[in-house]
Order: C-alpha cells, then structure tokens, then sequence
C-alpha cells in the first residue's frame, strides 16, 4: 500500500512541475498527457480505484485540448488538487465516495461558450471509439449543459461505473472488438450494474432485425438530426433531469 501511495505521490509531484512550467510558456502537454496515462495505471496496478477514475477524467478532459488558457490550466491544477487529497486521505475510499468526489472534477462541455449554459449535475459516460462522430456527440451533450465522459475500451467500462456511478451510460452499437448490444446486456445482467440506465447509441431504428436482443427497456438513441429529440426522450423516460 505505502508503495503504492510513493508512486502516486511521485507522479503527482512531476505533475505539478510539468504544470508550472506549462504556465511559465516552456513546453507542451506531452509529458503531462504521459504522467495522467501512468496515473491511471498506477490506480489498477496498486487497487486505488479513485485514483484510476480521476485519472481517466483527467485522460478525458485533455483528448482534444488545444487551447491552454488560464481557464484550462486552472482546471489542469484543481485536477491535481483533487488527485493529491484523495491520494493523501481517501486513497481506498468506497464507490459512493468516489462517485461523489468524481462530481467536483472539471468538465470540459463543447463547442460553446461556459457562460452559455448552465451545467447540470447528471453524469453521462459514453462508451464510443474515439472518432469525429463520437466528438459529435460528447459535444452535443455537453451543449445540453451534461457532465460527460468518454470511454473507449469497453473493458474499462465496468471499473468506471461501479466506482464513478454515472447517471446514464450512452453505449455505441459499434465498439473495437466488441458488440454495443452485448456490452448493454452484461451491464443489465450484472447485479452491480443492472440497475444503471443505459441506452443504445445507433443508426439503426428500434425495430430492425439486429436490435432484437436488446431488452425492451432500453432507449434507442438514433445518429442523425432525431439524435437531441431522442436523448431528451430517453432522459425523461428515465427520469434524469
């Protein structure tokens, strides 16, 4: 455990360092990036599941960020903030804590202005590979003033949810080696999650042939100009305002 938390404690001092000098003007986010990835590793390696979820936000915020203004680095340090008081009192802290903390993190929302919206306090994680459609779509959502993550690995899923407890899971229909529909069916089989929303993300309609095993209860979200009438329907239909 204390191995552990040295290694934590270490890559966060780096971090912050790589982060002064990012205020200073020298460098890029390169090693930062590095430093977050290596984060998250060291919460799986060593069983700090808080850590290897504030890592993946942290991954999350920065996937397509090019515009490093004081708002973001202001972001970036309350990140390590947040990181570094977790590491120091709450290190093996339970899903219900985590998932409360995880709801104090930044969030970055879109193509918008922040003063534009109003952010709500609904947690969407969106199961998607990494694509223009997919960043399409996290910023639609986020438009809507939703608090959104992005996973790609489904394998990453199930740690993410038990731990960050999301709202509503939007699950692609089509993932890297894996089938969406099947992903949606283990989340509701599964006792620890079979009671999380989720809905199906897909061009398909609901009645076409390849959505037949998906449960009834699931909404379908449809690609395409239907896509904010649908999510708006699927969240009222699941009660999360």
């Amino acid at each position: 455990m204390q191995e552990g938390r040295d290694a934590v404690e270490d890559t966060l001092e780096r971090m912050g360092e790589a982060l002064a000098a990012l205020r200073r003007g020298e460098g890029g986010l390169t090693v930062f990036r590095k430093d977050a990835h290596n984060l998250k590793g060291l919460g799986a390696v060593f069983g700090f599941p808080g850590v290897a979820v504030f890592a993946h936000r942290l991954e999350d915020y920065m996937a397509d960020l090019d515009k490093l203004d004081e708002a973001a680095l202001g972001d970036l340090q309350c990140f390590l903030d947040r990181t570094a008081e977790l590491a120091e009192n709450a290190i093996d802290a339970s899903g219900e804590e985590i998932a409360r903390l995880v709801r104090a993190l930044p969030v970055r929302g879109g193509s918008f202005e922040p003063d534009d919206i109003e952010v709500r306090d609904v947690e969407i994680l969106l199961v998607a590979p990494r694509s223009t459609a997919t960043r399409y779509v996290a910023s639609e959502l986020g438009a809507c003033g939703y608090r959104v993550t992005t996973v790609q690995s489904p394998g990453e899923v199930l740690e993410y949810v038990v731990h960050a407890r999301p709202d509503l899971v939007i699950v692609s229909a089509i993932l890297e080696r894996f089938e969406g529909i099947d992903l949606v069916c283990a989340l509701r089989a599964m006792p620890s999650t079979r009671n999380l929303p989720v809905a199906l993300l897909t061009s398909m309609d609901r009645g076409d042939e390849r959505l037949r095993d998906l449960p009834r209860e699931v909404p379908v979200l449809t690609k395409g100009a239907r896509f904010g009438d649908d999510v708006a329907e699927a969240l009222s239909r699941l009660g999360i305002t």
